[in-house]
Parts: structure tokens; C-alpha cells; sequence
């Protein structure tokens, strides 16, 4: 994915509010028997998220040349503290893949489990309250292991896994059908305290990468998320908290 539609995206949610509230705006308005009135501002003990992306590998050149991703899936629950504030726990699963547009003759697979405790926060936005944004951020313990990485030298030994800690920042825009349930977008970032190294791995035996390409773990992901919210917390209220 190219940095234009990285910045184009993140720019569509930062502006869909604003551009929710202009169409809002532009409609023309009905009688005012038949308006329906903005819906309760609810809030949840618990809300179980699932999401499902594709990976994009970022930042580090020898990453990006190597890889591509192929799916991410996450489920998680979180436990509301305060006016939208939450804590949580979440798993993920992807897998990222060396295609042959990548090199040439080459299957090799990246597998990634990630387990982590989140904070974050929801929030209402637009006259009827019916979209919340959620940004949140997740730091937990990652396993990635490889399969099929291959050298030319038979003797050589390749690493095939291993455990570090990550990061994850993570917004999201979920539109309500209900007042517990919606379904969205979903745009995170993940960093792990790992370098990706081409060398370590031998996969500069098959193609040729700079030395100082060597950099951390990153991934952007972005997809479909989907909100379900049980246990209702609050009185209904329509207007402020």
C-alpha cells in the first residue's frame, strides 16, 4: 500500500465526523412531527470487538520488499470504567506471506500471534449519536514464527521463531444499527520490539537487499470491525453526560 492511501485513509476518518455533521446539515430538514429525536447516549460494562484486516508491512524497506500481508483477526473484550473510558484484553492472529511478485520462486509464510491489554476510550459523535469512534492502545507479548525459509548453504541454521513485546495504537468508526451493536472501519498500528533482519534470515541468498535496510517490526493494518456492547451501565441520557 502506497503512502498516499495510507494518509488518504486516516484522513477520511479524522474528517468523517465533520463530513457526517455537513451532510446532516444539507438535508433538507422534514416536518417536525416526523423528525426523529437523537438517540440515548448508552454506555456497556462489557463489549466484546472483532476485527478483521490485511497487513501492510511499514517503515522498514527490507520488510516491506520481503512480505505481503494476508489477513488479521482480532477478538477482544472490554470493560467500561468512566463517560466512555474502557480497559481490556485482546488476541490476534495474521499472516503475512513472500509471494512470488515478492521473490521469485520462493513460499515462505510469517505467522503472528499477538496477546495484549488495552485502554481507550468511546466516543459519540454527531447530533443523532449514532456513531461512536474508539481510539485505543494495546502492549502486550507477540510469538511470530516462519515456515519455509530456505538457504542456499544446507548447513546454515535459520531462526524460525520467536517472542517479543508489541504496541498498538488503534482507532476505529462503528456505525450503530442498534444501540448496542455496529459494524465500521478499523485502522491500526502495530510495532514490535524486533528488528527484521533479511540476513538473519537468508533471504539474501534469493535477493539482494541493503545492509542498512535492517529496522523494527511494523505493520499497518485496516479493515472491518464490528462493536457489540451487554450489560447496560447508565441511565439514557440525550444531550452532554
Amino acid at each position: 500500500m502506497g503512502p498516499l492511501y495510507k494518509y488518504a485513509f486516516i484522513l477520511f476518518l479524522f474528517c468523517l465526523p465533520v463530513l457526517t455533521t455537513a451532510q446532516e446539515d444539507e438535508t433538507p430538514a422534514p416536518a417536525a412531527a416526523e423528525e426523529a429525536p437523537p438517540a440515548p447516549k448508552r454506555y456497556y460494562v462489557f463489549s466484546p470487538r472483532v476485527s478483521v484486516t490485511v497487513p501492510h508491512p511499514m517503515a522498514n524497506p527490507s520488510f516491506k520488499k520481503s512480505f505481503v500481508g494476508i489477513y488479521e483477526a482480532s477478538a477482544g473484550l472490554n470493560f467500561y470504567l468512566y463517560k466512555g473510558i474502557f480497559i481490556g484484553g485482546m488476541y490476534k492472529n495474521g499472516l503475512l506471506k513472500i509471494t512470488e511478485n515478492k521473490i521469485a520462486d520462493y513460499n515462505a509464510s510469517m505467522s503472528i500471534n499477538n496477546i495484549g491489554g488495552k485502554i481507550g476510550t468511546d466516543v459519540y459523535i454527531g447530533e443523532k449519536n449514532r456513531v461512536i469512534y474508539s481510539a485505543s492502545l494495546t502492549v502486550g507479548r507477540n510469538w511470530t514464527r516462519y515456515s519455509g525459509l530456505v538457504a542456499k548453504d544446507p548447513k546454515r541454521i535459520i531462526p524460525d521463531s520467536y517472542t517479543t513485546t508489541y504496541y498498538e495504537p488503534e482507532m476505529n468508526i462503528f456505525f450503530l444499527i442498534e444501540s448496542n451493536f455496529g459494524i465500521g472501519a478499523t485502522l491500526s498500528y502495530s510495532v514490535f520490539k524486533k528488528n527484521f533482519d533479511p540476513y538473519e534470515l537468508a533471504l539474501n541468498d534469493w535477493t539482494q537487499f541493503s545492509k542498512n535496510n535492517s529496522g523494527s517490526t511494523q505493520y499497518l493494518s485496516f479493515g472491518f470491525g464490528f462493536y457489540y456492547s451487554l450489560w447496560k451501565k447508565n441511565t439514557p441520557k440525550r444531550s452532554g453526560y
